[in-house]
């Protein structure tokens, strides 16, 4: 698969998405003045709406399809960010997630270098943002396999000094294909639970060390 043929493999996902009469919230960019949503800006770092994403394509200003993905992905991670768990708009950001994701996987099967440039790039800040928001949301069962998967890939993240009853995680000592492969076990996690917080086996908490700028 070409970039070209990537991308327009996007664009159609983007265009079947788009389709659907629930999408209207993702089309556009966010109007927080006229919806008088004042602290958008200050929550929200990078909007992202699905015709942003399509203008860019159209201007190749993706380097990658991942990044396109990513972009995708940043529209519903918003919106999930700013609208609390459970509310309407939180539930329909997490089913539009869901689905983009089902039909990425199917691009992803036909062209498998895919899968390896996801897994080797340095995640961004807004990757890790997003990635310490989500270990708290999955369950403690789920807490306890992720602890034990990073101790045995990268054991450096693991600040084990803490006290029992936390363990401190440092999210900028994860080499890149280790977080990415923890950030897909936690999303394939949340994509088949809602859950609250929950500690970690043992009643350990995790705690995500804030990451660097």
């Amino acid at each position: 698969m070409t970039q070209a043929d990537g991308m327009a493999a996007m664009t159609k996902i983007i265009n079947t998405l788009m389709q659907r009469p629930d999408s209207v919230p993702f089309r556009e960019p966010v109007d927080w003045r006229g919806l008088g949503l004042y602290d958008y800006p200050q929550v929200i770092a990078k909007p992202m709406d699905l015709t942003t994403v399509k203008q860019t394509i159209e201007r190749q200003g993706y380097k990658s399809v991942n990044d396109c993905a990513d972009d995708i992905r940043l529209i519903w991670n918003n919106c999930k960010k700013y609208n609390q768990d459970g509310s309407d708009f939180y539930n329909l950001a997490d089913g539009f997630s869901k689905r983009f994701e089902e039909r990425f996987s199917k691009v992803k099967a036909e062209n498998p270098a895919l899968d390896e440039e996801e897994l080797t790039h340095a995640p961004d800040l807004e990757e890790k943002t997003r990635f310490s928001h989500n270990i708290y949301r999955i369950k403690q069962e789920e807490l306890g396999v992720l602890v034990e998967k990073l101790d045995a890939k990268c054991p450096d993240a693991i600040d084990k000094s803490t006290s029992d009853d936390e363990i401190e995680i440092n999210i900028d000592q994860i080499d890149p294909r280790t977080f990415h492969d923890l950030d897909r076990y936690v999303r394939q996690c949340l994509s088949q639970s809602n859950p609250k917080k929950k500690k970690a086996a043992g009643g350990a908490e995790p705690k995500a060390k804030k990451q660097k700028a």
